[in-house]
């Protein structure tokens, strides 16, 4: 039954990626901690295994095809993912589960929080086709390489991608449209940008190989599914109520911790 339950996670938060257009580890990291009855550690740490092959390649070719994607802008980020990633892992590993459940907890309303903004956003008219790629100046690169490193710390405590937090940041800081921000930050979540700070979960041992393994393919295949869905239905209404059901999740999870 476990090993059925396993895959059956996998394939239904794989149908949600495609369908929501989010990352996968906001909904692993819960799956595995209320389902599987995971520490916080081990789920953040195997989440961030999950994460590690290249699932968005897909979706990254549709924002090519349609000229949204700043691959400069996307490497800077990669850079800055991938050392804040392990600092962010340095950090969480030592902590105690609660505080690290708590810490989860704040990211939970945070992802409902920008996913309801996107969803404003994703209700307005289409932009106009998107400009030139713009040449990244190296003092340009050095504050994208800082704010996609302070993704990345988030990344690695919470033991997810950080899109939900870099779409939003390049949008505010680089006046980046939803769609090019979007296409941009797929680029930095390509190649194992968590790989630093997945080592520092593997280290400790806050990771379930087996478990990992057997959500992979259900997570892909997932995706694929849930991105034919998608086209049928109303994107702005799925994400509306999956960001209430972040937010009420994340209030689940502090209200437990100071009533277990």
């Amino acid at each position: 039954m476990t090993l059925i339950l396993v895959l059956a996670i996998g394939l239904a938060v794989g149908v949600l990626v495609g369908l929501l257009g989010i990352g996968g580890g906001v909904l692993l990291v819960p799956a595995m901690v209320y389902l599987l009855h995971f520490d916080q550690h081990l789920a953040q740490g195997t989440s961030l295994f999950i994460l590690l092959p290249p699932t968005g390649l897909g979706a990254l070719r549709q924002y090519w095809r349609a000229g949204q994607v700043d691959v400069r802008a996307g490497i800077c980020c990669a850079i800055g993912f991938l050392l804040g990633g392990y600092v962010g892992g340095r950090v969480a590993v030592p902590m105690s589960s609660d505080r690290l459940r708590a810490i989860f907890a704040f990211f939970l309303l945070l992802s409902a929080v920008l996913l309801w903004g996107k969803t404003k956003r994703s209700s307005s008219p289409e932009p106009p086709p998107p400009p030139p790629p713009q040449s990244v100046s190296p003092f340009r690169a050095l504050v994208i390489v800082v704010s996609a490193a302070f993704c990345g710390v988030a990344a690695g405590m919470v033991g997810i991608g950080g899109g939900v937090l870099l779409v939003p940041l390049l949008a505010l800081l680089f006046a980046v449209d939803q769609h090019r921000a979007q296409g941009t930050s797929l680029i930095a979540l390509i190649p194992p940008t968590g790989l630093l700070a997945f080592l520092e979960y593997a280290k400790g041992g806050y990771v379930s190989w087996r478990t990992g393994l057997l959500l992979i393919p259900g997570v892909f295949l997932g995706g694929i599914v849930g991105g034919q869905i998608a086209r049928r239905l109303d994107p702005v209404a799925m994400r509306q109520l999956f960001a209430a059901m972040l937010g009420g999740l994340g209030f689940w999870q502090l209200f437990s911790l100071w009533h277990p």
